[in-house]
Formats: structure tokens, sequence, C-alpha cells
């Protein structure tokens, strides 16, 4: 049994019902005096009885989650985590929301952010993403005085208390790793990169995902593959659903008779597969980003030979946990980064890595 309430009334002289009104903030103590207990508790490492916590507040918690809408798979993925986590904090009384804002809608967010700050939410978790005015969208919630935590891309110079997610450039890097490794034996060494150019479809200058990619896997192959030749082209897109044109086919076709290994960046899988079908892969090494169902069914086929996964699933799991710790801490205090490694997928691996996975979100 850890430290309790009475025994912390019993180690600074006071009542046991001072102490639980300092620690449950449910009623009136004085500033000084609840300075001292919380001081203490941390000291002692005291850790609350949920039980107990719910019994005196008697109240619900809510803890509401924001992202974009595209890939739909991906925030998918990130809804699953938040669902399992949603479910373990039920009995404790914890209403978990997810709100999907449609791309390049500052206006829609902010909306349901203010009925979420009208309604009491207690914490916030949130994607800084470039789609948005996100300096308008912090802003309120900085002023609301809402705890919060940035997932999936973060937001370092906010007040955040922690960030939830990858980082981006390590995960570019493994990507050269691999193909590197792939080509050791290759007489001909030479990869096209494709990278989109989105520029127009964003609103404010926030953190590049993809950039932050290249960047890692140009870095990697300059600085420890110096053999290997790597070409980068560019495509754009409209970022909606639906919307199709032949530029990644077209590339693909172009590129496939004098690389030995290709590199998709952005999320456009389906499409980058699709184009790969028309092609001859049988030597080819081929590599995207995120475990969709496209990719997962070319494990099998081989058309692809490796995808760089971030966990998504994970990412909602624990953007959840990390808000309910906060909320449930006397004082909101920055927490540890909850970094989330990269998996190498291959076909070999993929329900090994898959199986570890779950198990995670129910250790």
């Amino acid at each position: 049994m850890g430290l309790t309430q009475k025994e912390i009334a019993k180690q600074l002289g006071i009542s046991y019902m001072t102490v639980s009104r300092a620690l449950n903030n449910t009623g009136y103590v004085s500033k000084q005096l609840k300075q001292k207990i919380l001081a203490y508790a941390e000291q002692t490492g005291y850790e609350p009885h949920r039980a107990s916590q719910v019994l005196v507040r008697n109240t619900t918690r809510t803890i509401a989650l924001f992202s974009s809408t595209l890939p739909v798979y991906f925030w998918d993925e990130i809804g699953k985590g938040v669902n399992v986590a949603a479910k373990q904090l039920k009995p404790f009384n914890y209403e978990v929301h997810y709100h999907r804002i449609p791309e390049r809608d500052t206006q829609t967010y902010l909306a349901k952010l203010e009925e979420e700050l009208q309604n009491g939410v207690d914490a916030i978790g949130l994607v800084n993403q470039r789609k948005y005015d996100m300096q308008a969208i912090l802003n309120r919630i900085e002023q609301a005085k809402i705890p919060f935590v940035t997932f999936n891309i973060d937001a370092p110079q906010s007040n955040r208390l922690c960030y939830v997610g990858c980082d981006y450039a390590a995960g570019g890097r493994l990507a050269a790793d691999f193909i590197a490794r792939a080509l050791q034996l290759s007489p001909k060494k030479e990869v096209l990169v494709l990278q989109c150019y989105e520029e127009d479809q964003t609103i404010s200058e926030h953190p590049n995902i993809n950039k932050m990619r290249m960047e890692g896997f140009l870095d990697l192959m300059n600085r420890s593959f110096p053999d290997i030749t790597v070409h980068v082209q560019y495509f754009d897109t409209k970022l909606q659903v639906g919307y199709q044109d032949s530029q990644i086919k077209d590339l693909v076709q172009a590129y496939q008779p004098k690389v030995q290994a290709m590199y998709l960046i952005p999320a456009f899988n389906t499409e980058f597969l699709k184009a790969l079908e028309t092609v001859d892969t049988s030597a080819l090494i081929t590599v995207v980003h995120d475990l969709d169902h496209a990719a997962t069914r070319h494990l099998k086929t081989r058309v692809l030979s490796a995808v760089i996964d971030q966990s998504p699933t994970l990412q909602g799991y624990y953007t959840v946990m990390a808000l309910e710790r906060t909320i449930e801490s006397a004082q909101p205090k920055h927490l540890a980064q909850l970094s989330i490694d990269h998996n190498l997928i291959l076909s070999e691996n993929r329900s090994l890595i898959q199986g570890l996975l779950a198990a995670k979100l129910f250790s």
C-alpha cells in the first residue's frame, strides 16, 4: 500500500479533511497550507486511489482531442487508441471526445473548441497542423487556462505540457538505412524519392512532417551512403478525398527503368501502390510510411518492401492517458515527452509487430 491521505494528515499535524480538500481541490484551504500539503505529497510520492477520487469529487471529467480528417485511415487508427483509453477511463467518470475537423476550416475548429470550453472541458489534446490558424487556436486554449498536450505534430513554443508522437526526421533516417542496406549488393544504386508540394494548401507556418522526413533521409544518405544517387521529384495535390490525377503514376513509370528503389514520403500510399502495379517491381525496393490497407495488402504481394510505421493507435491511447494524468495531478505540470518509436514493418514481421502493439494497449 502507498502513502494515504490520513498518513499525510498525521505527519503534517493537520486534519484529514484539510488534506482531502487540498489534494482533491474540493473545498477551501489557505494557499500557504495547500502548497505545503501538495509539496509534501509530491516529495513522498503520494498517488491518489482512483476509486476514492471518483467518490470524493462525484463529477465527470472531460477530455477533448482535435485533429484533421485526412488521411482517413491514419486518424481512424488514432481513434482506435482513443477509444481504448476512453473505455478504460469510463469507470472513473471520464468522457473523451475526439473531433476531426475538415481541412482548412479554422472557423469550425474554433467553434467546436468554444463549445468544449463552454461545457467545461478539463484538458485538451491537439495536433499542430498547418491546415488551420493554429496560433488563434492555441491562443484561445491558453486564454482559457486549460491544460493541453500536443500529439502527432508538436508545438514546442506553446505552453503544452508534453508531446506524444514521433521524431519524423528519425523516420526518414530509418527509411534511408533500410534502402541503403537493401542495395548493398546492387551494381547500380539509385533511389527515387517522391515528395509532395503542398504550400498552397496550408494556412500557417508550422512543422512540416514531410519536410522533416526528407531532411532525415537525405542527411543519412549524404553522410553514410554517398555512393547512392538520390533523385527527388515533387508532385502537387488538392488534398481532398476523391482527387485523382496521374502525377505519381507518371513519375513511377518514368523512373522505374533506371532506379533500384523508390521511397514515398507523404500519405498517398494507395496512388503510389496502384502506380507500382503498372511496372515490374521484382527487382525494386519500395518503402512508404504508415500501415494502411493498401500497404498491408502489398506487403503480402511483395510489391511493397517495407513500411515505416509511427503507431498512430498508441499515439491516440497515450495522449488520452497523458491528459488523464494531468487532470488527476493536484497541480498541472510538464510531463516527460512520450516518444513513439518508428517500426520497420516487413512482410515477415507484420503480424508480430501488430500483436506487440495491441498488447501494449492493455498492459
